[in-house]
This record gives C-alpha cells, structure tokens and sequence, in this order.
C-alpha cells in the first residue's frame, strides 16, 4: 500500500510516495505548471496517473497548500501564493479527473504531522511544530491527532500577537510573530538596522548580494558580522516569546522548527533559551523539548503518510 502526497506552492510542486511502513520511496519537485486552476487540475491529474502505474496499489492523494483550507469538505478557500484561487473544489476536482480518494489540507499542518510520524516516529503524542520559511506557520499534534478547529484555521502561531502595535504582517495585523520572525521581517530588521545594504554588504568580497535573504544574514554572522549576530539575537529572543506562549498554552512535549531559517540555529537558539527561562511557570519549559527538524520537506512527506494513516 502506498500514499502519495503533494505539497503546493506558487512556484514549485513537491511530490512523494511513502510505503506502509512510511519508507520514502519517491520525492521529486516540478514548476507549479499555470496558475490558471483548470489546466492545473489536468496536469496533477498526469502526475497522479503515472505514479497509480508505477505503484500499484495506491490508498489515495493527500494535498498540503499554503492558504485557508476546508480540510472537511476539500475546498481550497484561499491560497497567497495563487493569485485569483477562491472556494475552489480541488478534491471534488481531482476525484471526478483521477478516481481516487483525495483530501487536502493546510501546509504546516502536514508538516507537523509528517514530524510527529516520519521524523519523530510517533515517539511523542504532543508536539508543536513551527514553521520557519517566508512565514511562520504551525502545525499542532495533541494525542497524536491534527488539531484543526471549529473551521479548519486552528494552528496560526505566526499570527498570534508578540509586540503591541509592531511591524506589520503580511496578515494585515501589527505585532505578529511572523512579521519578526518570518524570512520578510528578518531582512526588514536587517535593513532597518544597516540603512544601504548593498554598501554595507560590499566589505565582504566573497558574498554575493544579488539577494539578500536570511540566509545571506545567516553567512554574515558566521563572518562575525555584528550586526547580524545582534539580529539573530532579537530574532531568537522573540521566537522564544512566541514558543513560551504555545508551551503555556498547550504544554507539548516537544517543539519542533523546521524550514530553512532553522539553520541559523547556532545563533538564535542560546537567546531562545535564554527568553524561556525568564518565564515564571518552569514546569512546561523544563518538561519539553526543543527539536530541529532534519528532513526539510515535512509538509509532503507528512501529506504522503496521512494518506495511510487515516
């Protein structure tokens, strides 16, 4: 038996196959073929088909998307990265084109799943994991089952409010987690703090700054850039006020970060540390632990060992 996921981006499609004893067999990633919904139905349709014929015997597709999801009744609400995608019925969709079972759900939720059973191995039952990339996204195992909400939005830590009338978020409100810790509020910061980049940037002869992201931030504190090492410091202080919250609230076993801005750990996480322990309940602090996710593609391969799990 086998399951096969998908996770959907703006620009690119991850898709995996995992076998029933979550083995990975297959992870490959193709351009995000048109934003126009119709075509794109067709052509995942292709990709579905192909892999029903190398492996026979398939359970279903599960589908991770950045966005809104109604994870009850397959419909894709709203996606960021998908400009003019609204209500659109993808598991209605795919079913009528593929004549196999289909559910959908939102990305970080299956990356949070996909570390509760492919990275962790089911050894804990109460994790939280949060997603470092563009935002910050989360995922909440309890008991070893998804927690999604009454509509389906449950798991939103990027959003939930750090600093009162801060920076702006991509959400629209002021103050989230996100807009700090999300890749778009670290380069903001860094600006804020460098004024000319490209000027401050050019001292170092060996760094490209065509683009500047964090992992850029990340090379130049490894140089012993200052500035970026006091960066990092701010950043792992507030991520460490948003995880203090969530270990308040829901008093997981482990925290796990994955994405890409996790590999700035040696520099953030001391100052993470260090918030967490000026909180004053020490019981779920001391209890839980902090895990960084080695697998960077959770959020498919998660989708993929849903699809045997439930």
């Amino acid at each position: 038996m086998y399951g096969i996921g998908l996770d959907i981006g703006g620009t690119n499609i991850k898709v995996a196959v995992i076998d029933n004893d979550f083995k990975l067999k297959e992870k490959f990633t193709i351009p995000t073929p048109t934003k126009n919904y119709t075509v794109f139905i067709k052509k995942i349709a292709e990709i579905i088909k192909e892999l029903r014929n190398k492996y026979k015997n398939i359970k279903g597709v599960h589908i991770a998307v950045a966005g809104d999801v109604d994870y009850k009744n397959g419909i894709l609400r709203y996606a960021p990265n998908l400009s003019g995608w609204k209500n659109k019925e993808i598991k209605k969709d795919l079913e009528f084109e593929t004549e196999i079972s289909v559910t959908i759900d939102n990305d970080a939720n299956m990356a949070g799943y996909g570390a509760y059973v492919f990275e962790l191995k089911k050894k804990y039952k109460n994790i939280i994991t949060f997603t470092l990339g563009t935002g910050v996204g989360g995922g909440i195992v309890i008991d070893g089952e998804i927690v999604r909400g009454f509509s389906s939005t449950a798991g939103e830590i990027g959003h939930m409010v750090v600093i009162e009338n801060g920076e702006k978020c991509n959400c629209g409100n002021r103050g989230c987690l996100e807009a700090y810790c999300g890749s778009y509020g670290i380069v903001r910061e860094f600006i804020k703090m460098v004024g000319n980049y490209k000027n401050y940037i050019s001292r170092y002869k060996d760094i490209n700054i065509d683009k500047i992201d964090p992992y850029l931030i990340y090379l130049l504190a490894k140089k012993g850039d200052k500035i970026s090492i006091n960066l990092w410091k701010n950043y792992g202080y507030r991520l460490g006020t948003g995880i203090g919250n969530i270990l308040m609230i829901l008093n997981p076993e482990v925290i796990v970060l994955s994405g890409g801005v996790s590999k700035a750990k040696e520099f953030f996480m001391p100052y993470l540390k260090k918030r967490l322990n000026e909180y004053g309940i020490k019981t779920p602090i001391k209890k839980s632990k902090i895990y960084i996710a080695k697998e960077k593609d959770l959020g498919v391969i998660g989708s993929a060992c849903y699809v045997l799990e439930k």
